[in-house]
């Protein structure tokens, strides 16, 4: 108990030291926020409610695979917003750049209760009775220059909100060129034949829930599920924070009009 209230003493102190900012703005945060400030969250938030034009659900409820996932036969992709590469201040592309750069423990947590809710969504009864979460690895050299690997820590977050284990049995062999500067074709053979599986018998069997933070032409997830289903998955879902590219979502009404921006109505 006496290390308990240490801890909580010293975390006291040190918020008034360092006071936590968002991470897309830097504004000072309430003590009810998590990463965001009250507007850049209201952004955030507008942005997963995006509707799909295919099954009329907002985008972080929704399961339509992108085009290249679906002209590939992946019939249910889990992700939470759009990722527009042309619009580095938006609210979901900096947490996106916090996840990968800045290894900040409430940005883990805070995608990590989002990406659960719309697994948990998604997923059958039967499916979570043998769900199992696999990291897309990251390369060696990605981990050197950020000394982590942010999908590991995101499926670890999103472990502790639903459950499910995680299984680190994927490898990624070492070599290649970084995907997102590579034309499409470029990647799928950048990544061919990277991806091995050390512990087979871990996904015999089991729904894997197949993590990465962003899907772009699919190279990556398409090869990892083909490893991953090679040895004996019976379901391989891929789970996504965002999405870049075409899709099928339909933007609201008020954003159709160039420099008018979507506000959520307050209820």
């Amino acid at each position: 108990m006496m290390g308990k209230g240490l801890f909580a003493a010293l975390s006291r102190i040190w918020g008034k030291i360092y006071p936590a900012k968002c991470v897309c703005c830097g504004e000072l945060l309430d003590e009810t926020d998590d990463v965001f400030c009250r507007t850049c969250y209201d952004a955030y938030e507008n942005n997963k409610q995006e509707i799909c034009s295919r099954c009329f659900r907002p985008r972080c409820r929704c399961t339509c695979p992108t085009f290249p996932l679906g002209r590939a036969g992946i019939r249910r992709l889990i992700k939470l917003y759009k990722y527009q590469p042309s619009a580095n201040d938006l609210p979901e592309n900096r947490i996106l750049y916090a996840l990968k750069q800045k290894h900040l423990q409430n940005v883990f947590d805070f995608l990590g209760r989002d990406l659960s809710e719309a697994i948990n969504d998604a997923l059958t009864p039967r499916e979570k009775e043998t769900a199992i979460l696999v990291p897309c690895p990251r390369s060696a050299g990605a981990k050197r220059k950020n000394g982590y690997d942010h999908t590991a820590e995101l499926c670890r977050a999103v472990s502790r909100n639903t459950g499910f284990p995680v299984s680190f049995a994927l490898k990624r062999a070492p070599g290649g060129k970084m995907q997102k500067n590579l034309s499409r074709e470029e990647r799928k053979r950048n990544i061919a034949g990277r991806f091995s599986l050390v512990k087979t018998d871990e996904i015999t069997g089991k729904t894997v829930l197949l993590v990465d933070d962003l899907t772009t032409s699919g190279a990556t997830l398409l090869e990892c599920r083909r490893v991953v289903k090679s040895a004996g998955a019976s379901r391989v879902i891929p789970c996504v924070l965002a999405v870049s590219g075409r899709d099928y979502v339909i933007r609201p009404q008020k954003t159709r009009k160039k420099g008018k921006r979507y506000k959520k109505r307050s209820r």
